[in-house]
C-alpha cells in the first residue's frame, strides 16, 4: 500500500472546527501520514467574499496563517502549505504537483464535498487530475454519490482514484457565515471554533473591516472622475473631472480650451495613454486631490450623496488603473482615487 498525503484547501476565514475534522477524517480515512491545509490567496479570497456581499470580512494572509498554525499546534502530523497565497488565483494542479514531488512515492488525495463533481470534471478534463492524483469524496450518502458520478462521463472512468467518506460528526453545526456574523464576539460561536484560535479572533476590531464601495458604478458613478458634471478649473469648464484631469498635462491654454470642447472618452483615448512631464507627474496626486475638491464643492449634492456613504471604504476597483484605483482581480494597486475621496468625505462631515 502506497503513503498517502492529503491536501485540504479554502478559505479558512476563519479556521473551523470543521476545518480541522475534516482533514483528520480525511487522513484516517486513508491512513495518511500527513496531511496540509492550503489556504488560498487573498485577492481569490476578496473575489469570493464578494460575491457573499461579504467583501469586508477578508482576514489578512498572516492572521489566517497564525489561526491555522494555533489550531494545528496540537497536530504533528498536519501542516500548511501557504504557496497558494502567493497566487491571485487558485492553482490547486500546481499545489498538487509540488505535494507530488515533496513526496514523490505516495498518493496524493484532494479533499473534496459531494458539491464539487462539476469543478472535479473541470480538473480532469483540463489536467487529467484523477489519472495523476486521488481524491476524497465526503458524502453523507455514498451509494447515492456513486450514482452521481456515473452521470459524469470523465469521473466515472476513473472510479479507482476516488475513495468516499462519510462526514465526521458534528460538522453539520459548524458554519462559517455565521462566524463571520459574529467575527468580534468570538465566544458567542465558540462551539464551532478551536479553543486556540478564539483569543486571536479577539484581537480584531471591527473598524478595522469596514464594509467596502468596490467599484464606482451605477448608484456609486458619480464617484468616478468620469462622472458627467461639468467642472471649472483655472477658468475652464470641463465635462468631467477626468477631462480636467487629463488637461493639466498639456501646458498651452488653446490645447486646454480644445479638450474641454471634446467628448470625454476621446479626451482618454488621447491623452491617457502617454505619461506627462516629469514635473507633472511628480504633483498629479495633489492636481487630482485639487481637481476633485473642485468637482464635489462645484456640486454639493454629490458632496452630500459622498458624505452619505458614513464610513464605507471607498475602492476605486479598476482592472487598467493601479495607480489610482486597485486591480479587482489581483486586489493590487495603491488607491489614490479612494484615498482622495475618503479625506474629502472625512473634512465634509466636520463642517
Amino acid at each position: 500500500m502506497n503513503r498517502s498525503i492529503v491536501v485540504l484547501g479554502g478559505s479558512f476565514n476563519p479556521p473551523t472546527l470543521a476545518h480541522l475534522k475534516i482533514l483528520r477524517a480525511a487522513m484516517e480515512r486513508v491512513h495518511a501520514e500527513h496531511g496540509y491545509f492550503v489556504p488560498v490567496s487573498f485577492p481569490y479570497l476578496k473575489r469570493k467574499m464578494g460575491k457573499a456581499g461579504q467583501s469586508h470580512l477578508c482576514l489578512p494572509d498572516e492572521t489566517r496563517i497564525r489561526m491555522l498554525k494555533a489550531m494545528t499546534a496540537g497536530n504533528p502530523d498536519m501542516d500548511i502549505y501557504t504557496g497558494e497565497m502567493q497566487e491571485a488565483f487558485a492553482v490547486t494542479q500546481r499545489t498538487m504537483q509540488v505535494m507530488q514531488d515533496l513526496y514523490p512515492d505516495a498518493d496524493i488525495f484532494f479533499v473534496a464535498g459531494a458539491d464539487k463533481l462539476d469543478l472535479m470534471e473541470e480538473f480532469q478534463r483540463k489536467w487529467s487530475f484523477l489519472t495523476r492524483y486521488r481524491m476524497i469524496l465526503f458524502a453523507r450518502d455514498g451509494s447515492r454519490l456513486k450514482e452521481e458520478i456515473a452521470a459524469h462521463a470523465l469521473l466515472s472512468a476513473c472510479q479507482a482514484s476516488i475513495v468516499f467518506a462519510p462526514p465526521p460528526e458534528g460538522i453539520e453545526t459548524v458554519s462559517s457565515t455565521k462566524i463571520r456574523e459574529h467575527l468580534f464576539d468570538p465566544e458567542s460561536v465558540a462551539e464551532m471554533l478551536h479553543p486556540a484560535v478564539i483569543p486571536l479572533l479577539k484581537e480584531l476590531r471591527p473598524e478595522d473591516f469596514p464594509e467596502e464601495i468596490l467599484q464606482f458604478r451605477e448608484k456609486y458613478a458619480f464617484l468616478s472622475n468620469d462622472f458627467p458634471v461639468p467642472v471649472q478649473y483655472e477658468d475652464v469648464t470641463y465635462p468631467c473631472a477626468a477631462s480636467a484631469f487629463l488637461a493639466t498635462k498639456c501646458s498651452d491654454p488653446a490645447e486646454r480650451q480644445r479638450i474641454a470642447g471634446m467628448a470625454a472618452e476621446k479626451v482618454k483615448q488621447r491623452y491617457n495613454a502617454g505619461p506627462g512631464s516629469p514635473a507633472w507627474e511628480a504633483s498629479r496626486i495633489p492636481i487630482m486631490e485639487e481637481i476633485v475638491r473642485l468637482k464635489f464643492r462645484q456640486h454639493p449634492d454629490l458632496m452630500d450623496r459622498l458624505i452619505s456613504t458614513g464610513n464605507l471604504r471607498l475602492i476605486n476597483g479598476s482592472r487598467k488603473d493601479r495607480f489610482w484605483g486597485v486591480n479587482p482581480i489581483t486586489w493590487e494597486g495603491e488607491n489614490h482615487l479612494g484615498g482622495i475621496l475618503m479625506k474629502l468625505r472625512s473634512e465634509g462631515k466636520k463642517k
